[in-house]
């Protein structure tokens, strides 16, 4: 049966995870205390959809291959070259001059134009490969505790209050705080940039005092795990505390989808110096038509 579609994607309150007991951690969640045992009952998983949506990173528009054609030709410089392939071709056709040498600019204009727009199309495609790349990291499927029994789901239906059973090798489905470990560690290089796997542990992570809890690295978050990491070594379970887009994967999902396309400096000055010759184009053209209508 399909999962529930969330009328609106509620945002997950983003408390200090690392600091809280795991007590804390599961009264902010409004779960049962005996959690660790029972799961989430089928009910109480189906409202959560509802309310926080699918395990998933959201995905940008994909633009199709008509308009990123057309972003690349969109521009002065593009347009002069086919006015000029359009004149060649006219008088190509009407056999005024060398025929030949007038098909032969036709096909170095053309040419030009299209290798230009291939180039600019793979040079834009980085983004999107980035955003393909942090989606292969997520993981397919989870064992979770449901109604009191280990159950494996398809990663997209877990949600923030399931218990997760992880095990040597396992990919992480989602953000979680550890409630219980076996010489667990984890292989953060992905997100954190970590090449040692960090050990895990349940306790509350120390803050110093005046120190802002959100300004402690992830690596040093000892008793969390994050999505799209790797279990290296031991055992353990986690609860889940975000899904989705509130993951920190998930966020530098979001900051990939958001990259705006800017011109460099030197496109901008083409573009200028191509109105210019443009605008110049255009008044000799009037002043050799003006000429020869009233001249001859």
């Amino acid at each position: 049966m399909a999962p529930p579609k969330p009328e609106e994607t509620a945002a997950v309150p983003v408390p200090p995870w690392h600091c809280m007991t795991k007590e804390e951690c599961i009264k902010e969640l409004e779960v049962p205390e005996d959690i660790r045992k029972k799961g989430l009952s089928s009910s109480q998983v189906t409202s959560r959809l509802e309310k926080y949506g699918e395990n998933k990173l959201t995905e940008k528009e994909k633009e199709t291959l008509l308009q990123k054609i057309w972003n690349q030709v969109n521009n002065v410089l593009v347009g002069i070259l086919v006015f000029v392939a359009i004149i060649s071709a006219a008088s190509a056709i009407a056999k005024i001059g060398n025929p030949l040498n007038n098909w032969i600019q036709v096909g170095i204009i053309v040419g030009v134009i299209c290798i230009n727009t291939a180039i600019g199309i793979i040079q834009e495609g980085s983004a999107e490969q980035a955003a393909e790349a942090l989606k292969a990291m997520l993981s397919a499927d989870a064992v979770v505790v449901r109604d009191g029994t280990e159950t494996k789901v398809p990663a997209n239906l877990i949600v923030p209050g399931d218990v997760v059973i992880l095990g040597l090798g396992d990919r992480i489905p989602a953000d979680l705080r550890m409630i219980e470990v076996s010489n667990m560690a984890t292989a953060e290089a992905a997100l954190t940039g970590e090449s040692v796997p960090i050990d895990k542990v349940t306790d509350p992570m120390p803050v110093p005092d005046g120190t802002d809890p959100k300004q402690v690295p992830l690596g040093d978050r000892k008793n969390m795990a994050f999505s799209a990491t790797l279990v290296a070594q031991g055992s353990g379970a986690g609860l889940v505390i975000a899904t989705g887009d509130q993951t920190e994967i998930g966020t530098i999902n979001s900051l990939v989808n958001k990259v705006e396309k800017k011109k460099t400096a030197v496109l901008e000055q083409i573009d200028i110096v191509s109105t210019y010759i443009a605008m110049f184009i255009g008044v000799v053209a009037l002043v050799t038509f003006l000429y020869a209508f009233l001249v001859t």
